[in-house]
């Protein structure tokens, strides 16, 4: 095959689909597509973002390391995508982990070897195999994304198995204890809390970022859209992060009663500031209206624990139990990830409710019934 002009390419079938190749300078520009039409054309759009890409990369692709690209893509592009405590853990993850290993690989001379190589370096260090799934994950990510616009012709990370460890057992309360603290905290400031923790499950930012107008007592449901988190040293308003986590879910009459409860109690807090008080219409808000403090949110979740005689767990454990509860219901598992705002339900299901043993028992007598019935 005759060797194509600078800025040209050509097509080729791999398997049952097509390859478009493009060569402009040191860059390379690759496509694949089920039809060679389509190959050309995502090629081509390609090679149209050529300018900018390069106007925000000094040196040519060819020549350039994957530490150099890591640091461009997760600033100027990822970081946009994606909640700022996860962008700073992937951040740091770069800094210390990545970059001091493979940093200075080329970049399209990186090879599977010298992942696994850099995540056998991070084991070494000590690093749990969670840190490691997680080096692991923010380069598959920027190496697709590297794939797509031609840097790379094959993603490495593919060829890397994804560190294994052993499953962290969660700790869900027991109906009895959640019963325990609610029946407790009845009517104070944290009884709402407790409700929004333990029956619906919310995380600790959606909770604290939770307004009055998200919450519609009349048809007992509550929006949730955003979350409160530190960006900067600083509590702020973010948007939550995916389609899914953005949801509304339904209220128990239970915790209606206690947010109709709870708003009594902010208007209480309110007039004794006597003019002192900051509106942000936040449902747990500090004494003046501002942010509450996710520190001193835990640490009233650990005395109400400590006060009920309950073994310390951590507030994330609060949510482990929202989920268990609802599948000891019976509750379908799509369902209660629609509830806790999972991407899948494959989430739900590994991570929350795999030792809820009252729907085995249900399916231990349904079976009884049936072997019953076929002995009569």
């Amino acid at each position: 095959m005759a060797r194509k002009a600078n800025g040209q390419g050509h097509t080729y079938k791999v398997g049952n689909s097509y390859r478009t190749v493009i060569r402009c300078g040191d860059h390379t520009i690759t496509a694949m597509a089920a039809t060679a039409q389509e190959s050309r054309k995502t090629a081509k759009e390609k090679l149209e973002l050529m300018p900018n890409i390069l106007s925000k990369n000094s040196l040519p692709v060819a020549r350039m390391q994957i530490g150099d690209y890591l640091i461009n893509w997760l600033e100027e592009e990822h970081k946009h995508n994606i909640a700022h405590s996860t962008f700073k853990r992937y951040q740091a993850l770069v800094k210390f982990h990545i970059n001091p290993v493979i940093g200075e690989v080329a970049l399209q001379k990186l090879t599977a070897t010298d992942i696994s190589s850099m995540l056998s370096h991070m084991r070494q260090g000590g690093q749990s195999p969670r840190s490691q799934q997680q080096a692991r994950a923010v380069l598959s990510v920027a190496l697709s994304d590297a794939e797509y616009k031609g840097y790379i012709m094959v993603n490495p990370v593919k060829k890397v198995r994804n560190p294994q460890g052993k499953r962290v057992e969660i700790s869900p309360l027991t109906l009895e204890e959640v019963k325990r603290l609610l029946n407790t905290y009845a009517g104070t400031y944290l009884g709402a809390r407790l409700h929004t923790a333990l029956i619906c499950g919310f995380r600790q930012g959606e909770a604290l970022g939770l307004s009055w107008s998200d919450i519609d007592l009349e048809s007992k449901t509550v929006t949730l859209h955003r979350q409160v988190q530190i960006v900067n040293g600083e509590q702020v308003f973010t948007e939550l992060k995916t389609d899914k986590s953005r949801r509304t879910i339904a209220l128990t009459d239970e915790t209606k009663a206690a947010l109709r409860s709870h708003y009594g109690l902010i208007e209480t807090i309110r007039n004794r500031t006597q003019g002192k008080w900051t509106e942000n219409n936040l449902v747990f808000p500090d004494n003046s209206g501002g942010f509450r403090s996710p520190k001193t949110d835990y640490a009233d979740w650990k005395k109400a624990l400590k006060l009920c005689a309950i073994a310390p767990k951590r507030l994330h454990d609060a949510r482990h139990t929202a989920a268990t509860l609802m599948y000891s219901q019976g509750i379908g598992i799509e369902t209660i990830s629609r509830a806790l705002g999972h991407s899948s339900s494959a989430i739900t299901s590994k991570l929350y409710v795999h030792n809820a043993v009252e729907p085995l028992r249900s399916a231990a007598s349904a079976l009884n019934r049936m072997l019953a019935t076929e002995m009569t």
